[in-house]
């Protein structure tokens, strides 16, 4: 069984608690388990102990994927698990005149500084050292000493964007390398994207979470609600809100905090429909 978990916000729905439950109680109950998060990002201010780690392994990582990681006490690469990786650096402010605008959403361009892709055969990172240059000092020597090690290329930050376009590719090979393997498979989506690639929407149930809350969807409903509203091509362009308006959802389940029995109630869903 492949199940989806998307968010109903654009933060703090609480899918990778969710994910990590889900994996948790069907490895304790024997099922051989499997993730993929296949776009992901840490902010390298918030999460600086993803920078140590990131050094120390040489690979740039995320919190969210080595949660899951950890949960489903994977021996899968981690590096595959977690494909597509960007790290964000805030801005110094005494360079951008103390402005709070340069730390919005909509200027996440000028803070994505390093972005790692990996498909099964190979693992390439990339720089944007016009970001890199702007952030704090605290925070810039750590980076440099990451992009030293791992040979990160240069890109100029109008490529950002294009770059991790393309990069959705590797993570849907990565995504399918894995799945093959396992009996039960989590795929976490970002933010409230209805789903973050292609091949994400091949599933057999998607679970919107919201707080105390998820709606449990048909992956065949799901994916077609997708494609009446935009091309299946791109669904990260779509938010969850936006399909779940379209769909009745299978049912809908308490999530207690901690997210206990999520997996139990999942798999009651399941034994219902057949």
């Amino acid at each position: 069984m492949d199940v989806l978990v998307t968010g109903l916000l654009p933060y703090d729905s609480g899918k990778t608690t969710f994910a990590k439950s889900l994996l948790e109680e069907a490895r304790g109950s024997g099922i051989d388990t499997g993730f993929c998060k296949p776009i992901s990002g840490i902010n390298g201010w918030y999460q600086y102990e993803f920078v140590v780690k990131s050094i120390e392994r040489g690979l740039l990582i995320g919190e969210d994927m080595s949660r899951l990681h950890a949960a489903a006490e994977s021996s899968d690469p981690i590096e595959h698990e977690g494909p597509v990786v960007s790290l964000l650096l805030p801005p110094d402010p005494e360079k951008t005149g103390w402005s709070a605008d340069v730390y919005s959403f909509a200027r996440l361009q000028n803070q994505i500084s390093v972005i790692r892709v990996s498909d099964p055969k190979k693992t390439e990172h990339y720089c944007v050292m016009s970001n890199v240059e702007r952030t704090v000092q605290s925070l810039k020597k750590y980076v440099k000493k990451f992009l030293s090690r791992v040979r990160a290329e240069p890109v100029e930050s109008e490529r950002v964007e294009e770059l991790l376009l393309n990069s959705r590719n590797c993570a849907d090979r990565c995504l399918e390398y894995l799945r093959g393997s396992h009996e039960f498979f989590v795929i976490e989506s970002y933010n409230n994207a209805a789903a973050p690639t292609v091949k994400s929407l091949e599933v057999d149930l998607v679970a919107v979470v919201a707080p105390g809350k998820a709606a449990i969807f048909s992956g065949n409903d799901y994916k077609r609600a997708i494609l009446a509203l935009s091309s299946v091509k791109e669904p990260w362009r779509i938010v969850t809100e936006e399909v779940t308006s379209l769909l009745k959802p299978l049912a809908v389940i308490d999530v207690e905090p901690g997210n206990v029995h999520v997996f139990d109630k999942i798999r009651n869903v399941v034994n219902l429909l057949e």
